[in-house]
Parts: C-alpha cells; structure tokens; sequence
C-alpha cells in the first residue's frame, strides 16, 4: 500500500519551462492601463422601404452616423486596424438594419469560400454583429455574413470563448453582400421577432461589430476589446436613438412531412413510412421564448461515429438533434443535463434476456424510446433572471418476444412512460458574474421510481474581471418503492486570476460514492476527490516567429472519496503555440511519477488496479486554413508499468483540399496500437476479478465532402469506417487486495473482438425559402461484432459489408410560417 505522497517542488519546472517575466513582458509590448472608453452609436430611424441587395446606395445609408476607426483583436491587441471599415445602422418599426463598407485596395484578393450555413471557419473575409438588448454583459446574439454570402448565428454567453457560442441557434434574417472596387459592402436586416429586448420608450444596447481580413487573418472590432480578459460579451460598445419600437408578437410554426424508405437487414424487403409534425416558436413576451416539438422526427440526423468501449465509462455522444443543440445554454447550467437521455436507450433493454422463458426468442427490442413532445421556455426579465424550462415525454417502450413451441407472442416492457424536467433559475450580478440554481427530475424509468437532482453554479469577479471564484454543487435523490432512497453530493471550486499575461488558480472537486445524476444527466465516474494547482502565462502579442503562446504547469492530487485512499498524483505541462504563419501546435506532457490506482477498472467496489510510473505525450497540430491544402490531425503516446511495459499509440492525419471556392474534400486517417494492454475481463464474484493481456489494432479511414452549388443548395458527403481489434495473448491474472496481479493458470479461451461500424451520410440541403428546407438524405449503417479475428482489410471489408445493414433514404420538407406574414396588411 502506498502512503499519500507529499507534493513534490514545482519550482524546478517552473523555472525550466518558462522563461522569465520581464522577457515576455516586454516581447509583449502592450500597453492596456489606457484602455479606449466606450463608444456608443446612435441608430437612425426610417420610413423608406430598403432593398436588401448589398449596395448601400438608398438615401438612408448616407445619412445615417457611421461607426468607424476599429481596433485590432488579433495579431496584434494594442493597435488601430489596419484597412478602413464604416458600419451604420437604420431601424424602423420592424426591423434593425446594418449596413458595412469594409475598405480594401486590392479587392482581387479578398477570399470568397462558400460552405454550409454556420460554418464559422470559412476561407473568406467575414463580418459579423454582436448585440446584447439588455446589455448586462452575459447573453447576447451573433449574426455573421462571409463576403461569399453565407450566414452564421449564434446565441453567445460569458462562457462562449473566443468566436464561440451556441451556433444551433437559427433565426430567420436577410442579407445579402456586394465586392467592388473598393472592398466589399454587406447589408443586413434583422427582424426584431429574432431578439428579446426590453419593453421601453427608448431603447439602449450593447452592440460591437467585428471583421475578419482573411488573408492576413486580421480580427478588428469597433469598441475595443482586451485579449487579456477576452469576455467580447461584456465589451460592447451602446446602440442608442432606437425609439418608440414595440417588442412584435413572436409566433412562428415550423410544419414538416417526412417519407422514408427503409430496409432493415433482418427484413425482407424495403418499408416505407410517412411522418407529420411540428414545431413551434412563441413569444411569450418581449423576453421569453416557449420552444415545442410535436411528434418530431430526427432521422436524418447524422449518424453517431461509434467505437468499441472496453473501458467502465459509458461513451458519451455527442447531441445532434437540432431541437435539443438550439438555445440549450441555459440548460447547460451545473451541468446535470445531458439531453441524449430523452428518447435513449430503453431501461431495461439488456434486460430482456433475462425475462425470457424456455423456448422464448426475441422478434424486437427497440434501441431507443419513442420521443412524443418536448418542450423548453427561456428567457430573462429586465433584472437579469434567467428562467429555463425544460420538459419531455416519452411512450412506452415494449420488446416483442415469441414462443417457438407455442407460437404465441408476447410484449416485454423495458420502459414505462416517462416524464423528463429541468429547470433553471440564473442571476445575472455586476461584474459579469451570476448565480444558478437547477433542478432535474425523472419520472418513469422505472416502476416506482422517482429521481431528483438538484444542483447550483456560481462565478463571481472583481471590479477588474481579473480575479474569480467558480463552482458548482449538487445533492441527487433517488427513490424506490420499497428499496432505501438514495442520496449523494458533489461540489468543486475554482479560485484565482483568469486574465493577464500571468494567470494562476486552484480548484478542488468532491463527488460521493452514492452521487448519481444519470438519469438525466452524464457523469463518467463518483467516488473522487481531486485537487489542483495551476500556472498559466500567455503572450497575446507576436513576436519573433509566434503570433501568440500560452505556457501551463499543473499538479494535481486525486483520491478515493469514501476513504481517502491516493490514486494519482499528476504533473502536467501544456504549450499552445500560434506561428505567424497560422501553424498552430499544442503540446500536453502528464507524468503519474508515484503511479496510478484504478479503482473503476476492476468493476468491483472497493477493489482498484495498480499501476507503476505512468507518463503520456499528446500533440495537435493544424495548417494554414487559407491554403489549398491544409492539415489537421494529432499524436499521442502513452506508457506505463504493470506486469511489464503498456504501450499505447494513437496517429490521427486527416488533410483537407479545397478544390475550389464551392467543393472541399477531406481524408481522415486514424491509426491506432495497444502492445501488452492489461485489462479487466470478468469477474465472478468480488474475490476473482479476471484480468487479460492483449493487443489492439484500430484503423478508422473517413471521407467528408461539401459542395456548395450556391448559397441555398449543398450537398454534403459523410464516410466514416471504424474498424477495431482486440486479441488476447492467452495469459491471464487475477486481482490482489493490494492491487497487483497474480498470473493465473486458468484457461479462459480467447475472447478476442473484431468490430466494425460502416457509416454513410449523403445530405442534399435546399433552404427553397428564409427558415424554410428541403432535405433528401441517404444514410447505411452497418455494426459488426464478432470474436473472429481479420487482420487483412480488405477480406475485413468484403466480410462486414456482407452482413446485415440498415439503408434509409428520406425526403424532409419544413416550412416557416410567421405569425407576422399573416397579420400584417
């Protein structure tokens, strides 16, 4: 057994990583004690009707104030930009118009890619709006047009980061661009049923406006914003002179008809079926939103790239119904919300098996629970309280089984109807800070069962925004009929100054063994208790071959809650590097100098898997973006010591060619080996906990493509093959108490694994009408799990792609229909 280490001496480390203070410092060069004040705009009001074409030549324009000089973000923090740019803004009773002139003296060279909708890392120059009608530094909402035309939006937060945000989001705008002689010129209207805003006589927003030279990925804005701090949300300068508009009636109905044809590899031939729904959008007043789908539809929702998980943790997926990714970052609060679990796998799906009687089969047994509606209402009261309501249902859910003798069938319900609810309550404070509380609940999974989660986040800033103390805390409660209720907690903290060039912090985390908010939420593991110390110092401004570069040094302590026994303790180090000429490196070195205790693997409570030193090596790497061909991809390694040497190594290459401004392909290669891996196999009971040696071999090809016929109509390509081994040696182990492993005799044949998931997602995308779309979609599916082992790829491929698949071709048509088109003479 091994004693808690004492933490050893950063201060070598330090020392050799970083260099000096004053070095960076005066690389640095800026000076941000003088920062500009804030600029503030006044909008003009209009009674002409405007033409959105991109030219700017209506008399309005000319007289309206225009919003000059910007300031550089990036490369460099401390100076003007370097080409002109004029923006100017109209409103009338309906709308809010923005009208930008971005100067260039060689427009030949402006960078014109088009691509999909929200695509936020186009090879063309951009300009975006970012606005906050209540103006309180936290929330806000982001309408981008690439000089190709293509639009972007998002919802954006304090916890968006740089250029981020929730681009799910879609609201209905128009623009439209022009290149000329002298730049470009974009023109936007912005109906005021796409914001929430306040109901006064007169109006006063946060507004900045942004753009984006892209061949010299010059980033300017009009009202200054810090690199150091980087909150763009709490930056913006104030809209003004916006008069007498009245918050509109935001109704908006979203019908949709659906047909698929479909053939399932245990069917016999193809099956067509026809779906109708609905959403709807409601405004409930200038601030609240009421969000509803009725019997929706995601089948043509990109399929998931799944893996083989030999690892205790459940896979997390990512979420790709657009319904459950659009204006979810209220939800997002403590995180107890992870929306995959609504219209899941059902509770008891591997349960079936274990209810069949003699001479039973199984003709059905659904992978997932049919969603019947789902609902969500946010908003945020003129005092900065954010009201989030969440609530969805879903039908019960049978499994089909057949007596052979008999031939009487019979339903096995492996979920009962159940009822999923969140709700947020989030105030906003001064200095951008806020307080959450959260509440989640499950009823349903289970007979007699009932789960509750409740939880809170806060983030509080000095007047400087330099300085912050974060964190969460939450206490779930299961019940059962007839079984003891369940209680657990967690809570983590973080405390120290997050802007600067020097940045420094610590934070603890504590979760429980009982802790449990999975039924509505995702949490890979319980039972921790961690503490951190970090060291952070960046460099936001060039100099020599470096555009910017960011140095941290962590050390960290983790333990097992329940009885504090030690399970790691980690140095890490990270470099993000930015070259001039776009390059962009990251380097993450972890070292376990005492080793590691797993104490998840073993799959026992109480039990753990003890390792010696342990270190890993990650880098990332990513191109010039502005080139034909460009590269994105990462390594890593990782080593450690456990009945001899564990080696693992992962390669991950995937270049891009943009063959033109309308068609982009990628090749992605993945490759992947564990040599001499250990790990657990089974167990009979908590003394005989089984454990393998083994090698693996991952390989994962994939292809992308996208093209653009124009800025309406697009075609999207998607392959992915991710094909994966597991051969065990033949030499297995048993568990000790203290952690190490006992070579055992015992033959457990040779469980190897060879599994392989085919994916093909062909999208064709006709948004025929603003907030209208047409989508005609192939998908095949193909899952293998066998315990034959292939090593060619080819006789691999011939093998998988004989067995049983899933086609699905569909057409999908959705329709916007504005309360406004019907009401207004």
């Amino acid at each position: 057994m091994l004693n808690k280490p004492r933490y050893p001496s950063a201060l070598f480390l330090l020392c050799l990583l970083f260099p000096s203070a004053g070095a960076f410092n005066q690389l640095a060069g800026q000076n941000h004690n003088s920062r500009p004040e804030r600029r503030s705009l006044n909008a003009m009001r209009v009674s002409q009707v405007l033409h959105i074409d991109g030219k700017l030549d209506e008399e309005a324009w000319l007289k309206a104030e225009k919003a000059a000089d910007f300031f550089q973000y990036e490369p460099h923090n401390d100076r003007e930009a370097s080409l002109a740019t004029e923006v100017l803004v109209l409103y009338d009773d309906h709308n809010l118009y923005i009208g930008a002139r971005m100067f260039d003296p060689e427009p030949d060279l402006i960078l014109t890619e088009m691509g999909l909708r929200d695509e936020d890392n186009l090879n063309s120059d951009t300009f975006w709006i970012e606005i906050n009608p209540f103006d309180d530094g936290i929330y806000g909402f982001s309408f981008k047009i690439s000089a190709s035309g293509v639009q972007s939006d998002a919802n954006i937060s304090l916890g968006s980061g740089w250029r981020g945000g929730d681009f799910s989001w879609d609201a209905v705008w128009k623009s439209a661009v022009c290149v000329g002689p002298d730049g470009w010129q974009a023109e936007i209207k912005i109906p005021y049923s796409a914001l929430r805003f306040p109901r006064h006589q007169l109006q006063s927003w946060g507004i900045n406006f942004w753009r984006e030279i892209r061949r010299s990925r010059e980033t300017s804005s009009w009202n200054f914003v810090d690199r150091r701090i980087g909150n763009r949300v709490a930056s913006m300068g104030l809209l003004t002179g916006i008069n007498d508009i009245q918050p509109p009636l935001r109704l908006a109905f979203f019908p949709y008809t659906s047909v698929y044809l479909e053939k399932n590899g245990s069917d016999r031939g193809w099956a067509g079926t026809f779906n109708g729904g609905m959403d709807i959008k409601y405004g409930i007043n200038e601030s609240f939103t009421l969000d509803t789908t009725l019997i929706p539809d995601f089948g043509q929702v990109q399929s998931d790239a799944l893996v083989l998980n030999l690892t205790p943790y459940e896979v997390k997926y990512d979420e790709k119904r657009q319904f459950f990714t659009e204006s979810t970052e209220l939800f997002a609060k403590a995180d107890l919300f992870y929306s995959r679990r609504v219209g899941g796998r059902p509770r008891a799906y591997f349960s079936v098996n274990q209810e069949l009687k003699s001479g039973e089969i199984i003709l059905a047994n659904p992978l997932e629970t049919r969603l019947i509606n789902a609902t969500k209402l946010s908003g945020r009261t003129r005092g900065g309280l954010g009201i989030g309501v969440f609530n969805a249902m879903t039908a019960e859910a049978r499994a089909l089984v057949l007596d052979t003798e008999t031939g009487l069938e019979r339903e096995i319900v492996t979920q009962p109807f159940s009822n999923y609810n969140l709700l947020v309550l989030d105030q906003s404070l001064k200095n951008n800070s806020f307080i959450s509380l959260v509440n989640a609940s499950v009823l349903g999974l289970e007979d007699g069962y009932i789960s509750n989660v409740s939880g809170m986040e806060f983030r509080f800033l000095d007047n400087s925004r330099a300085y912050r103390f974060s964190g969460t805390a939450a206490l779930s409660q299961q019940y059962r009929r007839g079984i003891d209720d369940n209680f657990g907690y967690k809570y983590d903290f973080t405390l120290g100054r997050f802007a600067g060039n020097w940045q420094y912090s610590y934070s603890r985390a504590v979760i429980s063994d009982s802790y449990n908010q999975n039924d509505l939420g995702y949490l890979r593991r319980t039972n921790e208790l961690s503490d951190t110390l970090s060291f952070r110092h960046h460099v936001f401004a060039p100099f020599w071959s470096f555009n910017n570069m960011t140095n941290e040094i962590t050390l960290s302590r983790n333990a097992l809650f329940s009885s504090g026994q030690f399970a790691s303790f980690t140095v890490g180090y990270n470099l993000n590097l930015l070259f001039r000429n776009r390059f962009m490196v990251v380097l993450r070195l972890s070292l376990y100098p005492l080793g590691q205790r797993d104490f998840y693997e073993p799959r026992v409570a109480g039990r753990f898997f003890e390792t010696k030193m342990r270190y890993s090596v990650f880098l990332m790497y990513s191109s010039d973006y502005r080139k034909k061909i460009y590269l994105d991809g990462n390594f890593s390694y990782v080593r450690r010591q456990a009945v001899g040497t564990q080696e693992f190594f992962w390669i991950n290459f995937t270049p891009t060619i943009r063959l033109s401004d309308r068609l982009r392909l990628a090749l992605g290669f993945e490759y992947g080996k564990n040599s001499n891996d250990i790990g657990y196999v089974f167990h009979s009971d908590a003394d005989n906990i089984h454990f393998g040696q083994r090698n693996g071999k991952t390989l994962v090809p994939s292809i992308r493509s996208t093209y653009m016929f124009n800025n309406v109509l697009a075609l999207a390509f998607n392959l992915r093959h991710y094909w994966s081994r597991v051969e065990y040696t033949g030499t297995y182990f048993l568990l000790e108490n203290n952690g190490e492993l006992r070579k055992t005799s015992l033959d457990h044949g040779k469980p190897d694994i060879n599994f392989n998931s085919f994916t093909v997602d062909a999208k064709l995308t006709w948004n025929f009408a603003p907030g209208s779309q047409m989508s005609l979609v192939w998908k095949n599916a193909i899952d293998t799990h066998q315990a034959e082992i292939i090593n060619d790829y080819f006789r691999n491929t011939r093998h998988f792609l004989g067995q049983p698949q899933v086609n699905s071709l569909s057409i999908k048509i959705l329709y916007y229909l504005d309360y406004k088109s019907f009401s207004r003479p």
